[in-house]
């Protein structure tokens, strides 16, 4: 059976969780996404759910950001817009900004800006054959796990961290969240993401027994969609 894991970006780098053998929830913080291959030391195959755009557009906004906007509806802004590639070989938001005007007509957010470094970093390894990469969104597998009803809460708030942890509780037995907590530092791993990270697992785990939803479920380049 593949291993299965879920990554969310943190300050640290790279947040990422999955079962043992035992399945007991383990995890660890990866400097670089490279780190992940000197880890897990297998050339068996890997399933990976990321929180990061994986495979990108040559024009914005891709269909997998609408179609997750218009899902997410009052939470649409936790959508970023993907970059081209294009977009990436620039080397200030200022760049960025006048070829993003230049070539699509738009700008692109600070917030987009801030992601390159992850996105840059993530593609080193997306051609690793024995990787199968996903894009997930924790907000979309969070809506699904909620009867696909929005959470509308945030996640930093003390009631938008209750229902989403109890949705991974209900989902994931084994669960001890304040022990995973327990062995990082908040500045270098957020509740948060620990939160993502873990719904992101649980999506890739439906893409693993062919389960997951996918936008859009055609996409003009394969894996150019966000799963959950």
């Amino acid at each position: 059976m593949s291993l299965i894991i879920g990554i969310d970006g943190c300050r640290a780098g790279w947040f990422a969780v999955w079962h043992d053998h035992e399945k007991v929830i383990q995890s660890k913080v990866f400097r670089y996404a490279s780190d992940l291959i000197t880890h897990f030391k297998t050339n068996k195959p890997i399933i990976i759910g990321i929180d990061m755009p994986v495979v990108l557009s040559d024009s914005i906004p891709r269909e997998a950001d609408q179609l997750a906007r218009k899902l997410l509806g009052k939470k649409s802004s936790s959508i970023f817009t993907a970059p081209t590639p294009g977009m990436l070989r620039q080397t200030s938001y200022e760049d960025v900004t006048k070829f993003s005007k230049e070539n699509y007509g738009k700008s692109i957010s600070i917030q987009s800006w801030h992601l390159f470094p992850k996105i840059k970093d993530l593609r080193k390894i997306t051609d690793c054959k024995h990787l199968d990469i996903h894009e997930i969104h924790p907000e979309l597998s969070f809506r699904s796990m909620n009867n696909d009803v929005v959470i509308l809460e945030r996640k930093k708030d003390s009631k938008g961290f209750e229902i989403r942890e109890a949705l991974l509780k209900r989902e994931f037995s084994t669960l001890d969240f304040q022990g995973i907590r327990d062995q990082y530092l908040k500045k270098d791993v957020a509740n948060d993401d620990i939160l993502d990270a873990l719904a992101v697992l649980w999506s890739a785990q439906r893409v693993a027994r062919r389960e997951a939803t996918f936008l859009p479920a055609n996409p003009n380049k394969p894996k150019m969609s966000i799963a959950f």
